[in-house]
Parts: structure tokens; sequence; C-alpha cells
């Protein structure tokens, strides 16, 4: 006979978080600070800071940067992952 158990639930918190990445080509996303488009090019590998954003615990939008602009903003999330 199986016995009960009771489990705990677990409650996660969701927290706004910065990571960098490459441009990729077609891009087109447009900086938060300098409201310019985050351009790919060939010849250069640019990044970006990309920033899941969450609302009361809820995911609520995406943010791009240039990686002087997040810096310029005092890194609003968090140091930007690699």
């Amino acid at each position: 006979m199986a016995t009960r158990t009771k489990t705990a639930l677990t409650t996660t918190t969701w927290d706004s978080r910065a990571v960098s990445r490459l441009v990729e080509p077609g891009n087109w996303a447009e900086c938060v600070l300098c409201e310019e488009i985050v351009k790919f090019r060939a010849r250069e590998r640019r990044t970006q800071v990309i920033c899941n954003v969450y609302v009361d615990n809820q995911w609520d939008r995406v943010e791009h940067y240039h990686p002087d602009c997040y810096k310029a903003a005092d890194e609003p999330y968090g140091s930007a992952a690699e």
C-alpha cells in the first residue's frame, strides 16, 4: 500500500537579469538608452546587452543596450553575464 507524503511547494522568484551576446545578422533592436539601432557589422564582432525584465514576478519585456550605454545607465539589471 502506498503511503502519502507531503511535498513542499516551492515558489520561484524571477529577477530581472542581463546577458552580453554577439549581435546576430538581421538583428533589429533599438537601444533603450540612446534609441539607436543595435547593428550587426560583418567585419566587427559587436556585442549587445540583452535584459529580461520581470515586474511583480512575471516576465514583462526585453530591453537591448549597446555595451557602453548599459554602463552609462549604471547597469540597471546588474552586471551582464557572458
